[in-house]
């Protein structure tokens, strides 16, 4: 592990929030991140995934002050790289469109950024209802499978991974690529960037006292038809493992249980789950390129990872 640095300076930070043909949502997520910011002087950049709704010329009439980048076409997750890259802050927040937040969020958060060899520190986030959504997430490794829940926690805790609802560091995180564009259009990219992180031996918490309230699926739904989302789902948790799983004797058991997986699914009528095999298995060979660079890259195996949540 690294040494400690203590700073006495507040850290820079720039928001990326993605949106595409989203501007109310949107509007109403930088409303209220302007209200839950205890400071201003911080960037706020929003990618347009190239809506044809009017947003960008809406946005900039109610926002002057901030940033919005125009992609061409809809890049989906990995638009937010692009954010990123253009960012000022040292760190970088990610959000959903489709998010409110609790007055002085943030503040929980930047305490904890002193620290050299920390990649990402998450907010709690709950549902319109008040429900947890997102806590303090760990793996349990079961079937060949790393299986992700989450947990409810009142104090700063490790956690598997954030997603875009958490503070990345910028340069870290340029330095993994960002989002991988595997995963397009969405889900198990934000598991995969921060599953690297851990292996390089970088830090990843969720801090409790800092709260978004999600509108679970408000942008994703309005777009994609229900099946095609759990195609995509299913297929890209089998593309993480693929990935990612470098130990020899995790990656077997993934491997022996993987039929029983797909008859499972056959028993139990996910007609989306072998179809989404096969989709996998067209991205073969970008796979053992990027497997390979896994495997010199790493640090910390993946047991030690899995063992270190249980």
């Amino acid at each position: 592990m690294r040494s400690t640095t203590k700073t006495t300076a507040t850290p820079s930070v720039s928001f990326v929030i993605l949106n595409f043909n989203g501007k109310e949502l949107t509007e109403r997520c930088l409303e209220s991140l302007r209200q839950s910011l205890a400071k201003s002087g911080h960037e706020i950049i929003v990618v347009d995934n190239g809506s044809t709704d009017g947003s960008v010329g809406y946005l900039r009439e109610k926002f002057s002050d901030i940033r919005i980048i125009e992609e061409p076409e809809n890049r989906f997750i990995s638009a937010y790289n692009d954010g990123v890259a253009e960012a000022q802050g040292e760190w970088v927040f990610l959000l959903n469109n489709d998010m409110t937040l609790e007055k002085d969020f943030l503040d929980a958060i930047l305490d904890h950024l002193d620290e050299d060899n920390i990649f990402a520190v998450g907010s709690k986030m709950l549902n319109d209802r008040g429900e947890l959504e997102k806590g303090a997430n760990y793996p349990e490794y079961r079937f060949g499978y790393v299986w992700v829940k989450t947990r409810n926690v009142e104090c700063l805790s490790p956690s598997f991974y954030v997603g875009t609802h958490g503070i990345f560091h910028k340069e870290k995180f340029l330095q993994l690529g960002g989002f991988d564009t595997l995963y397009s259009p969405f889900y198990s990219e934000d598991k995969d960037l921060c599953y690297r992180a851990l292996k390089r031996g970088w830090k990843i918490y969720l801090q409790p006292k800092s709260v978004i309230y999600h509108q679970h699926m408000a942008t994703i739904k309005q777009h994609f038809k229900r099946d095609y989302v759990l195609r995509i789902n299913a297929r890209n948790h089998l593309l993480f493992h693929w990935k990612n799983l470098t130990s020899k004797g995790m990656f077997a058991r993934h491997v022996l249980y993987l039929p029983l997986i797909l008859l499972g699914s056959i028993l139990k009528k996910k007609s989306y789950y072998i179809p989404a095999f096969f989709d996998a298995l067209k991205h073969s060979g970008e796979i053992r390129r990027k497997r390979a660079r896994e495997r010199q890259e790493e640090k910390i195996r993946d047991e030690e990872i899995i063992s270190s949540f249980a």
